[in-house]
């Protein structure tokens, strides 16, 4: 049960497994289009967004910047992956543009698919497991992990 009293704005249905939450992360194509819903495991612990490469290719996500990370914990020299862009996504009501997300560098490797913390660091969230609800509000501002790229701050939201 929620015990804070925070004024969320909006509520989207999680999904249980296990020891796992997943959440939904709808894409949108650079024609506006929603392109694709991804079920992704919601992981605090993880500082960027990661897809699978085969999915972001067939979606077309494009790439900012080729190995543009190592992300720890994958092998003793972790995990070489590439930045790319979404154009725009939508996580629980809040449409986000310039999503920055990580693919793995190298073809075949498979990889748990997770929303991570530099979309919901942007966000103050509660959960009601027995409901399987997540309940989330957009911050005022925006904390230190916000991606900066050629042209600058990526504006995260667009009322």
């Amino acid at each position: 049960m929620i015990t804070a009293s925070i004024d969320y704005t909006h509520k989207d249905g999680i999904e249980v497994l296990e020891n796992v939450i997943r959440v939904s992360l709808m894409t949108i194509d650079s024609s506006r289009i929603p392109a694709k819903e991804l079920s992704l495991m919601f992981d605090t612990g993880a500082f960027i967004t990661l897809i699978r490469k085969d999915r972001a290719e067939l979606n077309g996500y494009k790439i900012l910047e080729e190995k543009g990370c190592i992300i720890s914990g994958f092998s003793e020299k972790g995990l070489i992956c590439d930045l790319r862009k979404i154009p725009s996504a939508v996580f629980c009501g809040h449409r986000i543009d310039d999503v920055i997300i990580a693919t793995p560098h190298d073809d075949g490797v498979l990889v748990s698919e997770v929303l991570g913390m530099n979309i919901l660091e942007n966000f103050m969230f509660g959960m009601d497991l027995d409901s399987r609800e997540i309940y989330t509000k957009k911050r005022a501002t925006f904390t230190s992990l916000k991606p900066k790229y050629q042209s600058g701050s990526v504006s995260l939201f667009r009322e």
